[in-house]
Order: C-alpha cells, then structure tokens, then sequence
C-alpha cells in the first residue's frame, strides 16, 4: 500500500487535543490543534510560568491537567498543574529505593509519564511503576531494578488497551513488561535479546486493519512487533538498531528508526589501543574487568560497556581482548541509519521489509518527525535534514540560524508550524515544506533536555527549572 500520507494509525483514546504520553499521541509529535504562535520566548507570548522541579522528563496534558516529575533530594515527585492558569493543583513525592548511575543529561526522573485518561502513570528508575488518580492519590505501585544499564534508565511507559507497557532493555537483562493499568498487577513478561548496548526508547503502537494491536519496540538488537494483549513476538527486524535512544516513528504502513549508522562509521566506538591507554594497568595488552572499577561516573559507566561486551561478544571470563573489542564496535553487519520498514507480516523481516536506509549526518537522540507527507530530522549543529518518506531521497539540508548547539528535546509540530529547541534554550520556529522558512528564533535562557506538549493550542515548554505555557 503505497504511503499516500504520514498520519497515526492509532486512535488516540484521550481527547484529540490532549498530550497523554511522550512526544504526544503515539510519540508522533505532532497537534491537530490550531492557532499556535509562531514565536516563543521568555517574555514573548507567555501565558504562564510556574517553577518546576529538577528534572529531565517531559509534561504530559490531559483534560487540561498538566502532569510533570522531578526529584527534590531523595524525593521523587509528581506535580499536577492546572494547564490553563498554571495554578499547581497537587504534589506527590516517594521516596527513592536506591541509586542508579546515570549520564548527567540522563538523570533519576528522565522517563516521562503517561495517562489513560483516569490514572497517571509514573516511572522512577530508582523506585518502580505507580499509579495515581488524578487527585493525586498513590493506587498502586510496583518495585522495579535495580538495572545494569550503561547510561541510567530513560525509556517511558505506554499506555495501552488496558495496560501499561514498560520496557526494560539494558546489557544484563531484556524484557517487554505489562501491568493492569487498574490494578497493577502484572498481565504479562517477556524476554527479548540482550544487546551490548541496550536501548533508551519508549515503544510506539501499531493497529493494523485487521488483527490485535501491536507494540512497536526499537531494540539493541532488532526492531521488534509484539500482540499488545499477550506480549507474544509476531516479527523482528535485524540489522536497523543497534543501540537506540530515538522511539520509533510509526507513520502510515511503515515504521521509522532512527541512530548513527555502523556503515558511516559514526557509531564506532574509540580504538582498542586508547581503551588500554586508558584502562590496562598492568600492560598485557588486555582490559580486566577489574582494572576498570572505580567510584567515578565515567568509571562506572565503562565499566559496565566492557562487562557488556564480555558477556556478549566474549567468553564471560572478566577480561576484554582486542577481538572481542571489535566484533562490539565494528561489526560488518549494517546496523543504525534513518531506516524505513514496511509494517505487516509475521517472523524474520530482514530481507523483505526494509524499504531504505540513510546512513549519513543522523542524531542519536532525536526521532525523525513526520509532518504533512515529509520526513524532518534535527541533528546537533542545527543541521535540519528534510527526506522524502517514500523514497528516502534527502530533499534539503540546511542549518537552523540561531540554533547551532545540540539537540535532545524532540522536534513537535502544529498549526503547519514546527518547534525545535536545542539544550542552550534556543527556539527556532520553521513553516513546515521543503522550502520552510524561518518564522523566528529566541533564547530561553535555560538548559532544555525535555521535549514540548501541546495541548488546547498552547505550547508547554520545560526549560531548567521553569516550566512554560505559550499562547
């Protein structure tokens, strides 16, 4: 079926305008809603402002509450907003079970919320799953970790015909999980493959024309279809991920993901010989697990890449050869890409459902956005890519005046309008088209990792410490 337009396939069960989860309706990014500004700033079109707490996860809005966590010490906390006036209607902490090892720009409230209309669904890497009713009372809570993940837990939950998906996807353990968004007892596991990696994404959702809703996972070894009833694995795709952190893109008949490809050498880890600069101690030409330890972040976070490949790519014996080295890093086998795959079919897709591959200048952390029948893709430097869906032809590339930096806010869009935001606070504002035009560009003044809402015309931006309503 030739992909006519880039529209949801999933019907949304909260209202149209509503942002029930990241990066919007099935993580597509993108509005219906109408009468968006086209410039945003500190003092430019601002219909509130309200304090937020530290944090990295992005707002969610639903039946004009606005949902946002944050830590505060050792307190993980969810706030509640009202999305018109910005009045803080409620605040709700926990307190963290554990420390987990992060990347600074990750964090301990990294993964965003999401909402079934009724319940508000939170994740704390350093706690567990929880639920609360939209007067902020706790309904259910399910302990969860610790995890070995090299760079902290960042993957959002889903919410999905009666479950909340959470995927769990880390160099020592595997697993799509769902919980009975009432209850929160568990409705189904399961295990998938161990990456060396892992995968930071959130999954998307697919509903075929006919046959049970599927949940759409961008792995660290495959890109993966499971029954969202069952959790049952009905077809894979390898050689398209290798260790994402961008969700997939579920746009029309396919699906789109998206990292730095193993084929242009951006994925490629340092060479062997700095790692035993760096790490071999005692000079013999290997790297011990041992050699690696350390209280230091970097130390820590190394240390669990080179547990990884020994598991992965070695014998498991606690020590890292140049061979194993660099079956990790410099596979043979394509990997990574702005990769199109055709949706529908049952077992190995490999071969027949990869439609193309782009394999130059792409981000890491940054999904493409699908936005009236063009493909756009921000990478650091402000270096907007345009691509045609069907063909993956690259139809523009030109950098955002003003928005040189880099990027881990998602690109959203409304209106004919797009919004990018890099981590500097920098707003640029483009008519969307292949010959899109600048429409304006500010400075927010504070750091912004956190990906825009919108909801009921407005714009709700997490920047620093403040968090922002624009009209």
């Amino acid at each position: 079926m030739r992909l006519i337009a880039l529209s949801l396939s999933l019907a949304a069960l909260a209202a149209a305008s509503d942002w029930p989860r990241f990066r919007g309706p099935n993580g597509a990014g993108v509005s219906p809603d109408h009468g968006l500004p086209s410039e945003i700033g500190p003092t430019t079109n601002v219909a509130w402002k309200a304090k937020a707490p530290k944090g990295h996860s992005s707002p969610i809005v639903d039946n004009g509450r606005l949902f946002l966590t944050g830590f505060d010490g050792d307190q993980r906390v969810l706030l509640c907003f009202d999305a018109k006036t910005g009045e803080q209607l409620w605040r709700k902490g926990v307190q963290r079970a554990r420390t987990e090892t992060v990347h600074p720009l990750n964090g301990p409230t990294t993964p965003t919320p999401a909402t079934d209309g009724h319940f508000v669904f939170v994740y704390y890497p350093e706690v567990g799953l929880l639920a609360y009713d939209r007067d902020g009372n706790e309904k259910w809570r399910v302990p969860l970790g610790p995890y070995g993940s090299i760079q902290g837990m960042a993957t959002s939950p889903v919410y999905i015909e009666g479950n909340v998906v959470l995927l769990v996807d880390t160099p020592e353990e595997a697993l799509l999980l769902a919980y009975d968004a009432t209850t929160g007892k568990q409705a189904w596991k399961t295990e998938r493959p161990v990456g060396w990696l892992g995968s930071y994404t959130t999954p998307s959702v697919y509903q075929p024309e006919k046959g049970p809703a599927q949940i759409v996972v961008s792995g660290a070894v495959e890109l993966t279809g499971y029954q969202a009833k069952t959790g049952e694995r009905l077809w894979w795709v390898r050689g398209v991920t290798v260790g994402p952190a961008a969700l997939p893109l579920i746009a029309g008949d396919s699906v789109y993901t998206i990292e730095p490809s193993s084929e242009s050498g951006e994925d490629a880890g340092p060479p062997f010989k700095a790692m035993l600069k760096d790490f071999d101690k005692n000079g013999d030409g290997k790297i011990q697990l041992s050699e690696v330890s350390g209280d230091g972040l970097n130390q820590k976070i190394m240390y669990r890449v080179f547990k990884s490949v020994d598991k992965n790519f070695g014998n498991g014996d606690g020590v890292v050869t140049e061979d194993e080295y660099n079956r990790a890093f410099n596979s043979k086998e394509p990997g990574g890409g702005l990769v199109r795959t055709r949706l529908g079919g049952e077992g190995d897709l490999s071969k027949t459902n990869v439609v193309w591959r782009v394999t130059k200048g792409l981000p890491y952390v940054t999904a493409a956005l699908a936005y009236e029948g063009k493909l756009y893709v921000i990478r650091d430097g402000g270096i907007l890519k345009v691509v045609d869906p069907e063909s993956g032809k690259v139809l523009r590339e030109e950098r955002l005046k003003g928005g040189i930096g880099s990027y881990y806010a998602q690109p959203v869009a409304g209106d004919g309008k797009i919004y990018f935001i890099n981590q500097e606070g920098k707003v640029s504002v483009i008519k969307a088209g292949v010959d899109w035009e600048m429409l304006s560009s500010s400075d927010l003044g504070e750091d912004v990792i956190a990906t825009p809402a919108i909801a009921n015309s407005r714009i709700y931006v997490r920047a620093g410490e403040t968090l922002y309503c624009f009209k």
